[in-house]
């Protein structure tokens, strides 16, 4: 009964939040461990995102400083790295997020017997 003093948890979940929610769902299988931060596909991906923000620092180096009358060269080459190093920061960390809340999902499938 999900109803009871145990809220329908098991000793097994201890950390499962107080949800009138059977076990099964929020309880990962015995068989998962955690990896955290070095989960092989994150850092992988972390790596090719490293990548990706030196191959556009180059390329920003390149073709956009550019000296104009109200921009100095250096100050054109600084304004690229920031954006660069900025939005790669903030697509990285998008990325990466979506990528662990995979990891570790917060309600588990309920699989259903097939009906014949």
């Amino acid at each position: 009964h999900f109803g009871s003093s145990t809220r329908g948890f098991s000793a097994a979940c201890p950390a499962a939040p107080p949800l009138l929610l059977p076990p099964a769902i929020l309880c990962p299988p015995a068989r998962m461990t955690c990896m955290g931060f070095f989960a092989p596909g994150l850092v992988t991906g972390s790596i090719c995102w490293l990548a990706l923000a030196c191959v556009a620092t180059f390329v920003q180096n390149m073709l956009f400083v550019k000296e104009t009358p109200k921009i100095t060269l250096a100050e054109s080459w600084q304004l690229g790295l920031i954006v660069v190093w900025m939005s790669m920061t903030c697509m990285w960390l998008f990325w990466a997020f979506v990528y662990m809340h995979q990891l570790v999902p917060l309600i588990y499938p309920v699989h259903t017997p097939v009906l014949e």
